[in-house]
């Protein structure tokens, strides 16, 4: 088993704060088992940053005239550390058992 650290930069955006932090935790997961060495079974987060948080406002108009509406769309940087444990499946001893069928329950699918 091993445990290491790491420093993650993720995005997230979404039409609501909520939405736009929810996209972004959703990628730690897969970031992790990309850098992480061996089979992660555990991730926890240890610290948290905002690194940045951007509002994006407009106007939309049906045909370009009628019924304006304000639109919103958020986006969000984080800074994540998270630790990692990890177990190295390769160096696990398997050991191995050999069933032998007869030919009729072969075909019958039985064991």
């Amino acid at each position: 088993m091993k445990h290491e650290r790491l420093t993650l930069r993720i995005t997230g955006s979404g039409p609501t704060r909520e939405k736009a932090f929810a996209t972004a935790m959703r990628q730690v997961q897969q970031r992790v088992g990309k850098q992480a060495d061996g089979t992660c079974y555990r991730v926890e987060p240890v610290d948290l940053a905002v690194e940045s948080a951007v509002e994006h406002r407009w106007t939309e108009r049906f045909l370009g005239l009628l019924f304006p509406r304000e639109r919103r769309r958020f986006e969000l940087t984080l800074r994540i550390e998270v630790e990692v444990a990890s177990i190295d499946l390769a160096a696990v001893d398997f050991t191995v058992r050999e069933e032998r069928l007869t030919p009729l329950q072969h075909a019958l699918h039985m064991r």
